[in-house]
């Protein structure tokens, strides 16, 4: 007497499978992942009340018993389990062979089937917890005073761990790995009022530290190719031209000041030379807000009060603690930057612009103008010049 089939998820009884249903799942197996969707389609469609997790629990079950082709692990003979002992003892070549071996006995066998017996016999080591340095309530409080301000592989570099840790234990803390707090290079630009030069030059002598200060591989390429032509007719050794190729083949993209030093054959004074000049290009000058305080906090000194307007440098000196000397005022402005302080509206697009640079956007405006609006611009030029 056959015993009752056991009860289904949802009451009723698990239905018998028959070998037709077997055969179209063992077909659909050999045909991938696209072919075990539509055997299993094809299954649900000849029997009811089957459902999709039923025909996974099959499949799991003719692929591990290879549809009762082979014996269990227990009833191998004892010549085949000899040969896998001395395979798994000798390891490499020895252990490669004693398994084609068995996979030649029992065709169909899953590949797994062998080292799952090795395990429960003794002969492999056993899985230990591999030993992981714990975080302390330092590392912890780092984390939390960082995350936002700086990346998870600066982060990472700070605490001697690897970016990938940095980011797991972040997302543990429920904190963002993403950089959120800051300012962009030309952000900068617009709210200090300085030029790209300027700002350059703070990089440059370390006064402001961005996200990545290192040097595009394409910038320093570039600055190769073009002392090219001055280095045909010189006799000097120069610097190994196909060394940034070469890298940027290997999935270089940026130098460090060091390396493009040597590349170049130049001293570091000259690659702050050439960054401050826009020749070679900095990575990210993304900075974060922690950097920017430490700079209003060491060299405020360096911007100028009358061009930042009084809102801004009261915001700078209340928020940042701007240290700005007593005697700044806009009467000791030189007379090229007083024009920085005339703040006019276009006419077409309506938006104040700050300084001479307005008469050159007028020109380059993508909103009409009416003829009124640029006779104004016109006579405001003019009384400019007469006044100069």
């Amino acid at each position: 007497m056959k015993s009752p089939r056991a009860p289904h998820k949802s009451g009723l009884r698990s239905p018998a499978w028959l070998p037709e249903m077997d055969r179209i799942l063992l077909v659909g197996m050999k045909h991938g992942r696209q072919g075990v969707r539509e055997a299993t389609s094809r299954v649900l469609s000849l029997r009811a009340g089957l459902t999709r997790g039923d025909c996974w629990k099959r499949l799991r079950f003719l692929r591990e018993n290879g549809n009762g082709d082979h014996p269990s692990q227990r009833h191998w003979p004892i010549e085949v389990k000899e040969l896998l002992r001395e395979g798994y003892r000798e390891g490499g070549e020895k252990k490669r062979q004693a398994l084609k071996a068995v996979r030649d006995l029992y065709p169909g066998l899953p590949s797994n089937s062998p080292s799952r017996f090795a395990r429960r016999q003794g002969w492999l080591p056993k899985i230990t917890e591999l030993r992981r340095r714990p975080w302390t309530q330092y590392e912890d409080r780092k984390l939390w005073e960082l995350a936002g301000y700086e990346t998870a592989a600066r982060i990472g570099e700070r605490l001697l761990r690897s970016e990938g840790a940095i980011r797991f234990r972040l997302k543990s803390l429920g904190l963002s790995v993403k950089v959120k707090d800051g300012w962009s290079f030309r952000a900068l630009q617009e709210m200090l009022h300085v030029g790209p030069s300027k700002l350059r030059r703070f990089i440059a002598d370390g006064l402001l530290r961005v996200r990545d200060p290192r040097i595009t591989a394409e910038s320093l390429s570039a600055l190769l190719e073009r002392q090219k032509p001055s280095a045909i007719n010189s006799t000097e050794p120069q610097p190994a031209a196909g060394a940034v190729h070469e890298s940027k083949g290997r999935g270089t993209k940026a130098y460090s000041w060091g390396n493009a030093a040597k590349v170049l054959g130049a001293d570091l004074e000259q690659i702050r030379a050439r960054i401050l000049t826009g020749e070679l290009k900095i990575v990210d000058g993304f900075v974060t807000e922690r950097s920017f305080q430490e700079f209003c906090q060491k060299h405020g000194v360096e911007l100028n009060c009358s061009l930042l307007g009084p809102e801004v440098w009261d915001w700078l000196v209340q928020g940042y603690s701007l240290r700005v000397p007593p005697q700044s005022n806009s009467a000791q402005m030189q007379g090229n930057q007083k024009h920085a302080l005339i703040t006019r509206c276009c006419p077409g697009c309506k938006r104040p612009i700050r300084g001479n640079v307005f008469f050159r956007h007028v020109n380059n405006c993508k909103r009409p103008i009416s003829k009124a609006g640029r006779a104004c611009v016109g006579a405001e030029l003019n009384s400019d010049r007469l006044t100069c």
